[in-house]
């Protein structure tokens, strides 16, 4: 029974073959054009799920549009968050929303985030993203039913390299163990994964009977056959036993450029809009006769007008001030943008010389350039370790790697690689002082369109406070190059934080820096080129000029907090010392207290949750300080929420961790004295 009336327990909507098969183009197309739009998003999972998720919403389970928390309703999990488009487009397909809507993908304020969130949008039963915690939902909920004596099933969407998570798992030992005959697990077992197959990253097979010793009915089907699809999810339940289906399935399903090819895991058409790889070739071999190129020209410009409608908002809220300010903007103060990732790979590229250093990757090395380490050097494969999507596992296997002697380095999203696996870093890494560098890519909200679920905002205070770990947040590439490089050698646990898109590059390989002592940063005037506006020197050669207030900052947010000096000179007078705070454990506190002492107002900033860079600060000055020094502390971050989807400078904006916000709230601090 598919799409009923939670009322009347009537059929609204029931679908045939045929029927079936033209949502699931819909599906695929819906989602490709709204990808296109979105200019990111995943692809390849988004189409090999495509026919599981037509078979699913318009067949099988039992759910009702109109009231999405129909007490009784079937429950579906997606596991799998990232192939969210595909999620979207059943969601408005079925009623739940107008499926036009979906265009809007990844979109600031649009709710169609990139991962799902429960919050934003009516059917989705839980938010997702972090791979392997959504069968563990899905038992929950199961159990549930039968505690309560319910009939709904319980439904949980699988990608299969997920299955590399431990969390995975134990929740398939507790199914079984609680013999959940409601629980339906569905793996889209299309083979690939970001850095490559399944079978290359970390082998899963032989999956059928892996799930069959953990207590499960296992029935494996051709995942892009609806009806047998339909014939082993609507079958009887296997009495005491979950079941899982191992769907079969094609990543990138009906795309020709994009099946069964890894590049298209995670982006949009490389043509755009017309070419051999375009939404235009997609949507021509996807074939759906609702959502073709004529109608996909439509959704563009849906999408395209909602855009400059946020634009106008986004713009909106920066204070006003007597010129454009913004990077770029004008004739001079010009700067180059770079990515700070690149110079985590430089610097790993040249530590891979010494045959200690050893690298461990979590399926996205390229993204988060872990790959440099290998990339131009084949004989170095043999200490390359592709651990899978396995953050605990990668971080013990790390720290035994470092008993024996070797310099490990592992990385994934920020998020990730300090959130799920943070007892392990702190009980066999910190406490053994184990030698093992953690590169906690992506962090920040700037990394966009992916949501909040790989948004990084609470890994300072997640490693600040472990004993014997070190870390270090690099303002741009070359400051990243050179922190990857001090830590490296120096003994014990270390992390550095760095951020994935192009933010301004405001040093060179002639600043001076030293790893525990912050730099100093001074704006002069008016240059050609940003970085030429200011000069930059080590806290302990920096001599008292009485600036009005003091800018603590760091990370990618220093640019910001040095265009915020150039703001209040220019538009207020005001001299501000800034001070790169790329050290935060051991942190500079001399550099601190001489600011509070000196400039006696002092202003954080921090693309983080608000206080676990600040109050940091804010707990040197009050200890160390002399009990009669008057000061006044502020402090900018994140405002005590989770991120979302959005371009990584309108979330700057919106979240008020740029230049002009800064500025504005400097000023008001000095008012107040």
């Amino acid at each position: 029974m598919p799409i009923v009336d939670s009322k009347t327990g009537k059929v609204l909507k029931d679908y045939n073959l045929r029927q079936l098969l033209e949502i699931a183009k819909d599906i695929r197309a819906l989602s490709i054009t709204s990808i296109t739009a979105a200019g990111s998003g995943h692809t390849g999972g988004a189409m090999s799920v495509a026919d599981i998720a037509a078979a699913l919403y318009f067949k099988v389970a039992n759910h009702d549009p109109s009231s999405p928390e129909w007490e009784d309703r079937d429950r579906i999990y997606w596991s799998a968050g990232h192939k969210a488009p595909a999620l979207y487009a059943c969601l408005g397909l079925s009623g739940y929303y107008g499926p036009d809507d979906v265009v809007k993908l990844r979109k600031l304020f649009s709710g169609f985030e990139g991962h799902p969130n429960r919050f934003k949008l009516p059917g989705i039963e839980a938010s997702s993203g972090s791979l392997g915690q959504g069968l563990g939902l899905a038992i929950g909920s199961a159990l549930n039913a039968k505690l309560e004596s319910k009939s709904y099933r319980t439904y949980c969407i699988m990608g299969d390299g997920e299955l590399n998570e431990g969390s995975v798992w134990e929740a398939a030992m507790s199914a079984a163990h609680y013999s959940l005959d409601n629980l339906i697990a569905i793996i889209d077992r299309n083979n690939l994964q970001i850095d490559g197959t399944t079978s290359q990253i970390m082998e899963i097979e032989p999956l059928a009977s892996k799930w069959a010793s953990f207590g499960w009915e296992v029935a494996e089907v051709d995942g892009h056959s609806i009806d047998k699809l339909i014939e082993v999810l609507k079958g009887p339940a296997t009495k005491g036993k979950p079941t899982v289906i191992i769907a079969g399935t094609i990543k990138g399903k009906g795309i020709s450029f994009a099946e069964n090819v890894c590049g298209y895991h995670g982006i949009c058409p490389k043509d755009g809009i017309k070419g051999s790889e375009s939404l235009e070739t997609a949507l021509a071999g996807i074939g759906s006769s609702r959502y073709n190129m004529d109608k996909a020209k439509e959704l563009l410009k849906i999408a395209n007008s909602y855009q400059e409608e946020i634009d106008k908002k986004v713009d909106s809220s920066l204070p006003d001030y007597s010129k454009d300010y913004w990077w770029n903007s004008q004739n001079d103060m010009k700067v180059e943008m770079v990515p700070n990732r690149n110079g985590f790979g430089l610097a790993l590229e040249k530590l891979g010389e010494d045959p200690r250093i050893v690298a461990l990757g979590a399926d996205i090395t390229d993204s988060i350039k872990m790959s440099s380490f290998y990339n131009n050097h084949p004989e170095r494969a043999s200490r390359f370790f592709s651990m899978g999507i396995a953050e605990a596992n990668m971080t013990t296997v790390a720290a035994g790697l470092a008993k024996e002697g070797k310099i490990p380095f592992i990385g994934s999203y920020g998020v990730f690689i300090t959130g799920r696996n943070w007892d392990q870093i702190r009980t066999t890494v910190c406490y053994n002082n184990y030698n093992v560098k953690i590169a906690c890519a992506h962090a920040g909200i700037s990394v966009g369109p992916d949501g909040a679920t790989h948004q990084a905002l609470e890994e300072i205070s997640n490693l600040y406070y472990l004993p014997n770990m070190k870390l270090v947040v690099p303002a741009d590439s070359v400051e990243a190059q050179k922190a990857t490089e001090a830590i490296a050698y120096i003994d014990g646990p270390a992390a550095i934080r760095y951020a994935r898109e192009a933010t301004p590059a405001i040093t060179t390989i002639d600043t001076p820096y030293k790893l525990g002592t912050a730099n100093i940063i001074r704006y002069r005037g008016i240059k050609d080129n940003f970085i030429d506006s200011f000069d930059t020197m080590l806290s302990t050669e920096y001599a008292n000029e009485d600036e009005d207030l003091t800018i603590i900052a760091c990370g990618p947010i220093v640019t910001e907090a040095m265009r915020a000096a150039y703001i209040l000179k220019e538009e207020h007078g005001l001299e501000v010392r800034v001070i790169n705070m790329h050290t935060v454990k051991p942190l500079d506190k001399d550099g601190v207290i001489a600011a509070a002492k000196e400039t006696k107002i002092l202003l954080t900033c921090e693309e983080h949750q608000i206080g676990g860079f600040g109050n940091i600060i804010a707990g040197i000055i009050s200890e160390y300080k002399d009990a009669d020094d008057p000061y006044k502390l502020k402090m900018i971050g994140v405002e005590d929420r989770f991120g979302e989807s959005g371009q990584p400078w309108e979330l700057m904006k919106v979240f008020g961790l740029v230049a002009e916000s800064i500025a504005e709230k400097a000023h008001t601090l000095i008012k107040t004295i």
